[in-house]
């Protein structure tokens, strides 16, 4: 009998991997051998925050494979060593492609930049085929109609007018809400452009937004819904305004959420509840409204949206909000320090200077010798600290003193791997990284200035002369009193 339950037990298992919704990337990147490839997805287009859902490594025979759960249609980043690209990836979809190298226009020395890519055997019912059909007739639409001569006659309109027209009978049939939504914004972008007779805002929202739900995951509609609510403050009516600024004095979401609701363009609850976290996100950088004001409606709604979505997109922009910004608090953090824990808090009493390297790229390197210089002359003031980045697999992880020799590091000195929690609580992507905190863990600079010169010939030792002619002025006047 038991062996019996087991068996269906495992065939029902099976069946259930099965029905996942699994997407599967396979490929060649002939550039890339042993490098890493990893797949990330936006959390949501206001803060812009990524996640890692799924890595693999390009193999001798420049072959890679990755698969990753994946329950929606929507845009994900594609990342090859410290390069990157874009696709849209559905449900259940198989994508085969080749990566190429650094596009010939862009600086050779240059991190992160996106390259080129190629879909092979793309089928024409995928969504990423019908977005490049379509991009390509939007295209080519605007080479034939919109210019100079266009934008000052009533003839754009009419021509775009049967642009629409004849887009909307092209794509009726489609069954992907993904794809229409995209072709229906990419068409109210138009309406953006400048020319006679084009429609007012009150039109293109009744037109374009009203009739839509919210869609989190659309690119081009967030990118519309973003731009036509950018600093939307400033364009409420005055009595909601009024009743707006009061909501945020009394740190109160659902008064917020009450007073906007006197806005003609948001009745929709869902959208109105994302606009006020953007709107919270940019009157945080003025000084109208209280900072710990909003920090409290924005964790407020992060535990309590009326929607599961935006709950994600507070929490996140909170996070934004307080990253590594001048005056905020550093984030904590713990790094393994000669065979101990150090943490962020260990560092308070004196500023810190600190250094994420990558062995594997020149300028980090380059800059060491620099580093050393600045360490033995301002050191009484300012504690130094080098992060080394290294691949997982690296010795230095277990063993770090052959590059501490090699590189005279009489500092605090860590080695982590790539894929460490620090690198992205600190906001670390490039290398070298420098970063400065004063004596009470409060960020100076993010990024800080460098050793070496930028093209205004500062480097981080005119800040470093600064907090020691203070903290010298203030012994002084210390030792001044006691007498």
């Amino acid at each position: 009998m038991f062996k019996v339950f087991a068996f269906l037990f495992f065939i029902t298992l099976s069946l259930f991997v099965v029905a996942q919704p699994v997407t599967t990337l396979q490929g060649v990147a002939n550039t890339y051998v042993g490098k890493e490839v990893k797949v990330f997805i936006i959390e949501d287009y206001l803060s812009q925050i990524r996640t890692q859902i799924a890595s693999s490594v390009v193999q001798a025979d420049s072959s890679f494979e990755l698969s990753f759960y994946n329950t929606q249609t929507r845009k994900i980043r594609i990342e090859v060593d410290e390069n990157y690209f874009h696709i849209y990836a559905q449900p259940k979809a198989d994508y085969n492609l080749f990566v190429g190298e650094n596009s010939p226009y862009v600086d050779q020395n240059a991190k992160a930049v996106e390259v080129e890519f190629y879909f092979l055997d793309l089928d024409s019912t995928d969504i990423n085929y019908k977005i490049l059909m379509f991009e390509d007739l939007q295209f080519n639409f605007l080479e034939a109609n919109y210019n100079p001569r266009a934008v000052k006659s009533t003839n754009f309109v009419g021509k775009l007018d049967t642009f629409k027209v004849r887009v909307t009978e092209k794509y009726k049939g489609d069954t992907s809400n993904f794809f229409k939504t995209y072709v229906k914004f990419s068409i109210a972008s138009l309406d953006d452009l400048a020319f006679v007779g084009q429609r007012n805002e009150y039109e293109k929202f009744d037109f374009y937004i009203k009739p839509e739900t919210v869609w989190y995951q659309n690119d081009r509609y967030m990118s519309y819904i973003l731009h036509y609510f950018k600093m939307y403050e400033r364009q409420l009516p005055n009595k909601v305004n009024e009743k707006f600024y009061e909501a945020v004095i009394q740190s109160s979401p659902s008064l917020a959420i009450n007073a906007l609701g006197g806005d003609y363009s948001l009745k929709n609850i869902r959208l109105r509840e994302l606009i006020m976290l953007k709107m919270l996100s940019e009157v945080f950088y003025t000084d109208d409204y209280p900072k710990t004001n909003i920090l409290t409606m924005l964790d407020s709604v992060s535990n309590h949206a009326l929607f599961h979505e935006n709950k994600i997109v507070s929490s996140n922009l909170k996070y934004r909000l307080l990253d590594l910004v001048p005056g905020t608090k550093m984030p904590d953090f713990s790094l393994k320090i000669n065979g101990e824990k150090k943490y962020q808090s260990d560092y308070s009493g004196k500023h810190v200077y600190i250094q994420f390297v990558n062995k594997d790229m020149k300028n980090s390197i380059e800059d060491m010798p620099l580093l050393y210089k600045l360490q033995q002359k301002y050191s009484k003031n300012t504690q130094f600290l080098t992060v080394l980045v290294v691949e997982k697999n690296d010795d230095l992880l277990e063993d770090p003193t052959p590059f501490v020799k090699q590189h005279n590091i009489a500092w605090d000195f860590s080695v982590i791997s790539k894929d460490n929690d620090i690198l992205k609580k600190l906001n670390v992507s490039t290398y070298p990284h420098y970063l400065l905190m004063d004596a009470q863990g409060v960020v100076v600079a993010a990024p800080a200035l460098t050793p070496r010169p930028n093209n205004e010939y500062e480097t981080i030792e005119l800040v470093l002369i600064q907090i020691n002619r203070r903290i010298n002025a203030m012994e002084g006047e210390v030792e001044k009193d006691w007498r």
